[in-house]
């Protein structure tokens, strides 16, 4: 009866809480820091609504929000995710792990004397509780991490590597708690340490880990289940409950009954069991799902009576002892990151700043104090009013110092300054009726910026937002003057002669990704359905929509916009580190559904198994917020690109630890208008426009022959080495692309051939042919200009026009003006 008086009044205290930590955030602070003074200010210290009696009473709350932490660190910790910067990741995770511990174990254990709880303790007792607080002092918080990510639009290596060691440690973390629970048992057990212990600590933890897995195959049928997801999120809640239960249980039975206690860690047995719904199982979306809609009211609870927990007295006594913890655990972070950075090969300015990110500790350095107090409660307490109090100081100045990182290492995305390839949303419409301008404002409206042009204007449209420019002709120059080379979209909407002249200088010169014309003759449907346009004829267009109002309201009025909170968007997969990852393997919000995959001028519905390729279009369909998060993730860090694609085409004679620097200092200089070096190659280089499909051997042949005679060199050799090259590693580094590239002995030497097979090169039988090869062959004394050509290359085929540019090319002049009249940063 106790309890659920206990309950009902904690319950009221609770929705007092939310709205106190709604409040506080804004003010700067972080969401949980209300749910923690509201837990104080309740508690049996102030005004005694939640006495002590009733944090006893409620204690399975705690265990229910540990188990559910535990489920959420084990199911963000997603390999797929991780593999691009498995490397750094690593070094910086265990850098920061043996650093971290060592360093605030150390300082808890000389600080011992100073501590009410500690200063009567045995040694071995002393270093039973210093060992917990410095794995505890190793949690980070992955949520406060995303949350920030997200605010700023961050994207690139650094929040990459970040958000990977955040994840991971969480997990670590869990691990080495239960190891060190295990050896804190022992030393208040007086258990002797030798091979025998070490072998029964292994034992531990893998029962848990076997257990851990056994609790994944009862969530999967539970998930499985066709019930309601309230009763899903229950029965989820209760396994974690349960969890804790068992672990009490066998801990209880074997110390009554053995000569040893048996210690089932049952965070690690619930992290566990997260991991594997998460990475094996395709129910790893509802499973998230499900924790993050309970979340928020797990998260409430929980650190309010958290905030209860705390022993104020004790606070008071040792308000020293947590300073201190706090500055050494920075040290530490420093050091730890440091080290990790440099045995990972970072940057220098990455490995200065990179200790600001990892300062953030929150749910599961919480749990893992609240633990202690469930496993030790003779001392537990004192001890976790310690361990919080510095991590209530980390989460008031971690996320502080994340943002400085961010900004600092310029990877956040918070305005438009950052793009930089012009006309994903620029759109020229051409007409001077009602229509064009009434598109016009439309567009601007949600953040296009628009051009309306016309031979001939008829429409005195004094609208300042809507810039207005009349041409003397219609000619690739006169449209080249008003950017339409940089257009995203054009829109034509003349008469279907003046259209037709425009979709085909707009075809043939500039690849604008999006070609729309308003058709007034049905009879010139074919010619322009030639040129890839998208045809509106508006004798069918209303006919049309109002069929989909009737068979189809929801969905139409989804596309007319009628939702304010949600939209369709296309977006277009340049990031790198999506290519070849399946639809399954693709962290989504949870509000965000993908519709429909157009590739290389197919469309399809995709499925789970879908895996992503390069210049994919994908429609999408979400909330506003959510599809703002996702366009930043499916754009590029244009830098990180390139020096990603230099690093995977460069050969192995000039790849060293220097040419990271080399290609940043090339790809940021200025961009003048005369032409350069590469350029004048490019134009004085042999043009292949192969019209059968190749093997890449064949391929090889031809070029081989082709380039002998210039560089004076036998085509056998050339050819031998070309095949050698790539069996090395491949030079196709995107879908459709190609990047052969081989090293000859003399001085001054280096040749480029272009190459374009509209039917494909067969480089692999299961991965899609190349239609466009860039050949370079040099000496080595040209190293440096080896890397400026593949930086020009880079620029240009990560210019999303670049293929429809080349496919189009209707000569071999054609195809040499596609490079040399490029975008990109020209040598000075």
């Amino acid at each position: 009866m106790d309890v659920l008086v206990f309950s009902a009044c904690f319950v009221i205290i609770a929705a007092a809480s939310k709205q106190i930590g709604n409040t506080l955030v804004q003010t700067g602070l972080p969401l949980i820091s209300g749910f923690l003074l509201t837990g104080i200010v309740a508690g049996p210290y102030a005004l005694d609504l939640i006495s002590t009696e009733a944090i006893l009473n409620l204690r399975f709350i705690d265990e229910i929000s540990l188990g559910f932490i535990a489920f959420a660190a084990g199911g963000e910790l997603y390999i797929e995710e991780l593999k691009t910067k498995l490397k750094s990741i690593a070094w910086v995770t265990t850098g920061l792990i043996i650093c971290t511990f060592s360093l605030t174990s150390l300082t808890f254990f000389f600080l011992s004397d100073s501590i009410p709880f500690m200063n009567t303790m045995p040694i071995t007792a002393k270093i039973a509780v210093s060992i917990l607080a410095g794995a505890i002092m190793v949690a980070r918080s992955p949520s406060s991490a995303i949350a920030i990510v997200n605010e700023l639009r961050a994207k690139g290596p650094f929040t990459q590597t970040v958000l990977g060691v955040t994840i991971i440690m969480d997990v670590v973390v869990i691990i080495l708690f239960a190891a060190n629970s295990s050896i804190a048992d022992a030393l208040f057990s007086g258990l002797n340490f030798n091979f025998a212990f070490i072998l029964f600590l292994i034992m531990e933890i893998g029962v848990s880990v076997a257990i851990g897995y056994i609790v994944s195959k009862i969530i999967l049928v539970s998930l499985q289940t066709q019930i309601q997801n309230f009763l899903k999120t229950g029965f989820i809640l209760l396994i974690g409950y349960l969890v804790f239960v068992l672990s009490t249980q066998i801990r209880k039975f074997t110390h009554d009954t053995l000569s040893v206690e048996i210690l089932l860690e049952p965070l690690l047995i619930c992290m566990v069991a997260g991991f594997f719904v998460s990475n094996t199982s395709r129910f790893r979306k509802e499973f998230l799902t499900i924790l993050f809609n309970i979340g928020p009211p797990i998260y409430i609870a929980f650190f309010t009576l958290t905030g209860a927990s705390l022993s104020l007295d004790i606070f008071i006594q040792t308000w020293p002892i947590t300073i201190t913890l706090f500055f050494v655990r920075i040290l530490a972070i420093f050091i730890g990151s440091f080290i990790g950075g440099t045995l990972a090969k970072n940057a220098i300015k990455n490995k200065t700043i990179s200790w600001m990110a990892y300062i953030t500790q929150a749910g599961v350095g919480l749990g893992l104090a609240k633990e202690v107090v469930v496993q030790f409660p003779e001392w537990g307490n004192p001890f976790a009013t310690i361990i919080i109090s510095v991590i209530i100081l980390n989460q008031i100045v971690g996320p502080v110092l994340f943002k400085y990182a961010i900004k600092i290492m310029r990877e956040d995305h918070s305005g438009a300054k950052n793009i930089e390839y012009k006309g994903v949303s620029d759109a020229v419409i051409f007409g001077s009726d009602g229509q064009a301008f009434a598109l016009a404002m439309s567009l601007i409206s949600q953040g296009w910026h628009v051009k309306v042009a016309a031979v001939q204007m008829s429409n005195n449209h004094n609208n300042p937002d809507i810039k207005v420019i009349q041409l003397p002709e219609l000619s690739p120059t006169e449209l080249k003057k008003i950017n339409c080379h940089h257009a995203g979209a054009i829109v034509a909407m003349l008469s279907d002669d003046e259209n037709y002249e425009v979709c085909e200088i707009a075809y043939e010169h500039f690849g604008t990704q999006t070609i729309i014309a308003r058709l007034n003759d049905r009879i010139s449907f074919s010619r322009f359905q030639a040129l890839d346009v998208l045809i509106v004829n508006p004798s069918t267009a209303i006919i049309s929509l109002l069929d989909h109002l009737v068979r189809s309201p929801a969905a139409a009025s989804l596309l007319m916009g009628m939702h304010k909170d949600r939209d369709i968007i296309d977006l277009t997969i340049k990031n790198p580190n999506l290519y070849d990852l399946a639809l399954r393997d693709l962290r989504l919000p949870f509000d965000t559904i993908i519709m429909s995959v157009r590739r290389r001028g197919v469309l399809f519905v995709p499925h789970d198994f879908t895996r992503l390729e390069a210049g994919d279009l994908v429609t999408m369909v979400g909330s506003i917020k959510s599809l703002k998060e996702i366009a930043l993730r499916f754009d590029v860090n244009q830098e990180e690109a390139l020096l990603q694609i230099v690093e995977r085409a460069t050969a192995k004679e000039f790849n060293d630890n220097f040419i990271q620097n080399e290609v940043k200092n090339i790809i940021t200089s200025k961009n003048p208008l005369q032409k350069d070096r590469f350029d004048f190659i490019v134009g004085k280089s042999l043009v292949m426009d192969l019209k059968e499909t190749m093997t890449k051997e064949v391929f090889f042949d031809v070029v081989s022959q082709a380039m002998s005679g210039s560089l004076n060199i036998s085509n056998k050799t050339l050819y031998n080495m070309f095949i050698e090259r790539e069996k090395e590693a491949t030079t196709v580094l995107a879908p459709g692309l190609a990047i052969p590239h081989i090293i000859i002995e003399g001085k001054r030497k280096f040749s480029i051939l272009l190459a374009r097979c509209k039917k494909g090169i067969e480089f692999f039988n299961s991965k899609p042919p190349v239609y466009a090869v860039f050949v370079l062959i040099g000496s080595k004394d040209e190293r440096q200009f080896h890397l400026r050509a593949l930086s020009a290359i880079a620029q240009i085929i990560l210019d999303p026009r670049f293929e429809k540019k080349w496919m189009r090319a209707k000569s071999r002049k054609a195809l040499k003006d596609v490079i040399i009249n490029a975008d990109r940063k020209r040598e000075i």
